[in-house]
């Protein structure tokens, strides 16, 4: 008698299929690990109370101590500069606003700018951060040490709390020793906006009278083309309806001025028109001639 042949069923493949399906679980789950833990690493927040490589390291010491150096070594005690902050704050405080300094104090700065308003005192806003030991801090200086800019974050846990001076139009200014800062002017307009004379005076950058905004003496202080004449005039005409008629005679910082706009003129003797319009003040021209 035969004995029954009996086909048992093959289980290579389902103990292939439940390898496999384990080895997919497992990645799976390393995956989901991995994503969990560069998802926790983006979100988390910079530690509270970081500081800046620069100052932890002494690297922003050393660049301050070197741009005191060069500026010491400059020798430069009267000058001028158009220092803005750029920040969360009243439009007052931001500025832009021009300083002008003499034998190294500043002349008439304005209450806002006290704390910027020569080059010692912007070296020294950045030694504060430093001191301070801010989170943040960038400073760029010029060949003289002069900071141009100066970025401060204090703490990035704190919002709107980045300050940013900004100082442009640095220029070493050469006045007479006896007139530092004083500046006499008898201007005179005729037109169709009106006509006015007045005399501007300035006693150490400190307007005394004549005009009705103060921040004059600061503008042509810090604009000396005003003394210079003009020497070339090219040879185009010019004409202007208003002013038909604008001069100026006196003095700035002991240099004598004279200018004469009759109501034509070259493109070079426009431009100092110009010049003369931006340092008085649109607003203040418009004011003293009644318009």
């Amino acid at each position: 008698m035969k004995r029954p042949h009996w086909t048992w069923p093959a289980t290579a493949p389902a103990r292939r299929l439940t390898h496999d399906m384990r080895a997919l679980a497992v990645g799976a789950a390393a995956v989901l690990l991995l994503t969990g833990a560069s998802s926790a690493m983006a979100q988390a927040p910079s530690a509270p109370g970081a500081v800046d490589p620069g100052i932890a390291n002494g690297r922003a010491q050393q660049q301050l101590d070197a741009a005191r150096q060069r500026w010491q070594a400059a020798h430069i005690s009267d000058y001028h500069f158009t220092v803005e902050r750029v920040c969360f704050c009243v439009p007052s405080f931001r500025g832009p606003a021009t300083i002008v300094v003499r034998d190294g104090a500043p002349l008439a700065p304005p209450a806002s700018f006290e704390d910027v308003a020569t080059v010692p005192r912007l070296h020294a806003i950045v030694q504060q951060a430093i001191d301070d030991r801010v989170e943040r801090l960038t400073v760029a200086y010029d060949a003289r040490g002069v900071p141009q800019s100066i970025s401060i974050d204090r703490s990035s846990m704190i919002a709107d709390d980045e300050i940013t001076y900004r100082v442009t139009g640095f220029t070493v200014d050469r006045p007479r020793y006896s007139a530092k800062g004083d500046v006499r002017l008898r201007l005179r307009w005729e037109g169709p906006r009106g006509n006015a004379m007045r005399t501007l005076v300035c006693r150490d950058g400190v307007l005394t009278g004549g005009w009705p905004d103060p921040a004059v003496c600061a503008r042509l202080l810090a604009t000396p083309v005003l003394a210079e004449p003009i020497t070339v005039e090219t040879r185009d005409l010019r004409f202007t309806p208003d002013p038909q008629l604008f001069s100026v005679r006196g003095h700035i910082e002991g240099r004598e001025v004279e200018f004469i706009w009759p109501g034509q003129g070259s493109s070079t003797r426009l431009a100092r028109l110009r010049e003369w319009e931006a340092a008085l003040g649109p607003d203040a021209i418009a004011a003293v001639r009644g318009s």
